[in-house]
């Protein structure tokens, strides 16, 4: 998730059922994946239809501002630049992570929409910055 989080970082997640079931894009979420926790951004929640093309992001037709982002690094595969309009199933969520270039996420076919049920919370804040972060 850098630029926002760097390795090392200590941060507060919201366990608690209101912050699993009040989720909204642009949440920063922990969910569960392959015997891991790992955090990404929800990017469409059930029934929102999402796309992207030349490192843009579309949700339902209108491109996203997106300030949080890195600079691209151009080292990305074509099918993380552009993908294919989809439309969230119910019970799902569009997941991406915000170092675009690097990151695996819902735009993968092998990764795929994450579940509601694979919520473990939602990230709040940075305690404690890590090593890198506090240079």
């Amino acid at each position: 998730m850098l630029p926002l989080l760097h390795p090392g970082d200590r941060i507060f997640v919201d366990e608690t059922d209101k912050a699993r079931s009040d989720l909204h894009d642009g949440d920063i979420i922990a969910l569960r994946r392959d015997d891991a926790i790992v955090l990404k951004r929800i990017m469409a929640m059930p029934g929102e239809t999402i796309s992207g093309a030349d490192r843009k992001v579309f949700r339902n037709g209108k491109q996203l501002d997106e300030p949080y982002l890195g600079p691209a690094s151009n080292d990305s595969p074509p099918a993380l630049i552009t993908f294919a309009p989809r439309t969230v199933g119910s019970g799902e969520l569009f997941v991406m992570g915000d170092n675009r270039d690097l990151s695996f996420d819902s735009r993968a076919a092998e990764y795929g929409s994450v579940k509601l049920i694979d919520v473990v919370g939602q990230y709040r804040w940075t305690y404690l910055p890590g090593s890198s972060a506090a240079k």
